[in-house]
């Protein structure tokens, strides 16, 4: 883990539409998910890690540790593609944001950007649930190997 450095940050904040939260359009965002490869505001980043590490995974731009791989998905995101891929599938962008990023449209592009880091093919469909039989969740174990 590593502090992402100054030219790693200008790398990020330069992606389009970097420049503004993903989910509320305020200025100089400082905060990102790691897990979409998007950056938004503090107000935002409060809603964000409401939603569980296995929706999406919040870090500071500035204060936290990031390894190479959260580095890599945040240099293949940035807030238009990830609002355009939403867009084109019917999730517009001012959608809230439990619902926009809980939906199985944004899980799937969160499974892309980690296959594009990983240097595997992107996937066309979220993997089956594990819960095979009644009673015995286990969703937590599965959103644990997500991240």
């Amino acid at each position: 883990m590593v502090q992402m450095t100054p030219a790693d940050q200008a790398t990020v904040k330069a992606i389009p539409g970097n420049d503004k939260c993903c989910d509320c359009g305020m200025k100089n965002p400082q905060w990102a998910s790691v897990s979409f490869g998007t950056v938004f505001c503090l107000d935002c980043s409060g809603v964000h890690r409401s939603l569980g590490v296995h929706i999406s995974f919040v870090r500071s731009i500035a204060m936290d540790s990031w390894t190479e791989q959260q580095l890599s998905i945040m240099k293949l995101g940035g807030n238009s593609n990830c609002v355009n891929y939403l867009s084109s599938r019917g999730i517009p962008p001012n959608t809230p944001i439990k619902q926009k990023y809980e939906s199985e449209t944004a899980q799937l592009y969160k499974e892309i950007l980690k296959a594009r880091s990983e240097g595997r093919p992107e996937p066309t469909c979220l993997p089956p649930p594990k819960n095979n039989s009644a009673g015995n969740n286990r969703s937590e174990e599965h959103t644990s190997e997500l991240q």
